[in-house]
């Protein structure tokens, strides 16, 4: 497995997956993707995007093909994202999480401050630099 970082146009074919599964995936300006490949093929993806001027880094996407799970492809992921915004002078990483996201969320530290509707738990990371 290799992570990379890609584009939203790279990854046309797996974000269409996502869709169908119900997710709303949203190229935001100035987004960073990230890609998990399995032997050259797309296996999932994340995305995060930084509002320097607020100090704050939004984890937005997440996804990995139904096939790909339970390999540790999510958690790959999800820490190329938090190495990417270490780098970056930011105090507080926000994102909305689903069930099945929220537990990797609580074991890196972030903390829950809700739920958005049945489907969503906002989440934030205070960063301590």
């Amino acid at each position: 497995m290799t992570i990379e970082e890609s584009t939203f146009k790279e990854l046309e074919s797996v974000i269409q997956m996502a869709r169908k599964d119900g997710m709303r995936v949203h190229d935001v300006p100035g987004s960073i993707w990230f890609c998990a490949k399995v032997d050259g093929e797309l296996a999932g993806f994340v995305s995060c995007y930084i509002r320097k001027r607020k100090g704050k880094a939004v984890f937005k996407s997440d996804y990995v093909r139904e096939e790909y799970r339970r390999r540790g492809i999510y958690r790959k992921l999800f820490e190329a994202r938090l190495d990417y915004v270490s780098i970056v002078d930011v105090k507080i990483i926000k994102a909305s999480c689903t069930k099945m996201s929220l537990g990797c969320f609580l074991a890196y530290g972030f903390k829950s401050t809700g739920s958005r509707s049945r489907k969503y738990t906002d989440v934030v990371l205070h960063l301590v630099h």
